[in-house]
């Protein structure tokens, strides 16, 4: 008799050490699930987005002649302020004047800063319309029309620019409006789809799309600037709005906003994701807790960090081509693919943090709000090391490209950090808390592109540039020291609010039992939902 119940207690144990363990996240794990899919059509959205937000960061040097124009102003300036031109006194300088002669426009530094900032003075007005509208209609419709939008915009661009300048400001204005719901949709639609420990893997994986929109606009853009299609510049709108249409076509197809609707979703998904029912999104609540969430800390961590780390990478973003181009003087063909060379180096550390840090949490090496606050610590204090190395370079091109692409990579790591971080504390009102935390960090799409302008304008040196990286690396160094202090993966009381109001209608033994009746109620629901359409 005590040999059997020993061998029953070592049986339940090894049940329950297995069911803790791997077994417990891999049952009914298909190596390719519509949450798969889902992530695919999401990056690619994202590459070809990013490609319509950053088309102006490297079309605007060719548009003005940037860098020929400053290149001319050094030669009568102080050379210890400046790198020496490799044109300067040549006699090719007359060739240069005429690159110069052909730019169609004539806007100074404080121009192009309003310019590169227009568009995210719409996109920082939408994106807690966004967000909302996501929550409510779901990610797929918002996404998907954002990204239609968008592209309507960029192709318009050209027209806009030629017509007036106030014009061009007003169409960037739109183009960064109709993006303001990309990621809070895209938020909603991972908490929905994918369970917490895979969230760094997937969110990872998705967000690189963005910086891999970067490179294929940098590289590619700077290519076609210096051709003849389409009369140069105005090709790289063209190319980017036309590639926003072909993508938005098999997003209504292939991408649904939850299991219950997907007409393609396996059983083995659907029980998959119900694993994590009480960590994924599963209601829609009614009512936003404003003031409960204006009084969370986790959420001012994740606000504080998403400006920080959003300033320095808009500082590089719009500031990037105008270095090389007025400083270091590389040619215009060159300028697109150096300055792409960090981006690239940032998407393939993005992908493999992400990777590593899914492996670490299935196997439990780290924590959930280990991993968020180990990866925002790397990537924030890599990225202040870099800005201020930046600061003592001189002239040495080669050197200042290789540390630019060293900061980029560490900031990779931040991605399994604060952008990941909403879900985590709300996944119902992630929507939400992301348009709200995207709202703080798009505003330094425009205070960072105007501080840039408002120091270099008529003082394009080394040290107005190297005040231009010192300010930045403050700014993160602060904000991701304070997401490291105060930042937590527990789901907050406030996710739960509709919940919170129905118990105080009831028994409070009643109401401790209807957070899981409510949860089986609304998985039974979506079964015979998915049930349905598949008969039909």
């Amino acid at each position: 008799m005590a040999v059997k119940k020993i061998a029953i207690t070592l049986q339940s144990n090894e049940k329950l050490h297995f069911e803790n363990g791997r077994n417990q996240f891999d049952e009914g794990k298909e190596w390719w699930g519509c949450r798969h899919t889902i992530a695919v059509m999401s990056f690619i959205g994202l590459v070809v987005s990013y490609a319509m937000r950053v088309n102006l960061s490297i079309a605007i040097v060719a548009m003005v002649g940037t860098g020929v124009k400053n290149a001319t102003r050094f030669i009568q300036r102080n050379q210890s302020e400046v790198c020496p031109a490799p044109y300067a006194q040549s006699p090719e300088l007359n060739d240069q004047e005429q690159i110069r002669a052909n730019a169609e426009f004539d806007w100074d530094e404080e121009t192009q800063g309003l310019l590169l900032g227009a568009f995210f003075w719409g996109y920082s007005t939408t994106n807690l319309l966004g967000g909302l509208a996501a929550e409510r209609f779901g990610g797929r419709l918002a996404f998907g029309w954002s990204l239609i939008l968008s592209s309507v915009f960029c192709v318009l661009s050209p027209i806009c620019a030629r017509l007036s300048t106030v014009l061009f400001i007003a169409i960037r204005l739109l183009t960064g409006a109709a993006q303001g719901g990309l990621f809070p949709s895209l938020v909603v639609l991972i908490s929905t789809w994918v369970s917490p420990k895979e969230r760094s893997k997937f969110t990872s994986f998705i967000y690189a799309g963005s910086n891999l929109g970067t490179v294929v606009a940098m590289s590619g853009g700077g290519w076609l600037c210096s051709s003849n299609l389409f009369g140069g510049w105005p090709s790289i709108f063209y190319a980017s709005g036309v590639l926003g249409f072909a993508c938005g076509i098999p997003w209504f197809v292939l991408v649904h906003d939850r299991h219950s609707t997907h007409p393609r979703v396996s059983q083995k998904e659907i029980d998959y994701i119900a694993q994590e029912k009480d960590s994924v999104r599963q209601q829609m609540v009614n009512s936003v807790p404003w003031r409960d969430i204006a009084k969370s800390l986790p959420f001012w961590a994740i606000a504080i960090a998403s400006f920080g780390n959003n300033f320095g990478f808009h500082t590089l973003l719009s500031g990037l081509p105008l270095y090389f181009s007025n400083i270091l003087f590389f040619d215009l063909k060159e300028n697109g693919v150096l300055s792409a060379l960090p981006y690239l180096g940032l998407t393939v550390v993005i992908i493999f943090w992400g990777t590593l840090m899914d492996i670490c949490t299935h196997k439990n090496v780290f924590s959930i709000g280990t991993v968020r606050k180990l990866s925002a610590a790397i990537g924030g204090y890599g990225q202040v090391v870099g800005l201020i190395s930046m600061y003592f370079l001189g002239c040495d091109a080669f050197l200042a490209l290789c540390i630019l692409c060293i900061t980029m990579a560490f900031s990779g790591a931040s991605y399994c950090g604060y952008p990941v971080s909403n879900q985590d504390i709300a996944p119902n009102l992630c929507g939400t808390l992301a348009g709200l935390t995207n709202t703080v960090g798009a505003l330094t799409g425009i205070l960072a592109p105007g501080v840039t302008g408002l120091i270099i304008q008529g003082n394009q040196t080394l040290s107005a540039w190297r005040l231009v990286f010192l300010i930045s690396a403050v700014v993160v160094f602060i904000s991701t020291t304070f997401f490291v202090v105060f930042s937590t993966n527990q789901i907050q009381p406030w996710n739960a609010i509709e919940f919170k109001k129905k118990k105080n209608n009831v028994s409070s033994h009643a109401s401790s039992e209807k957070p899981q009746h409510v949860a089986y109620n609304i998985t039974q629901t979506e079964k015979k939902d998915r049930d349905e359409n598949s008969e039909l």
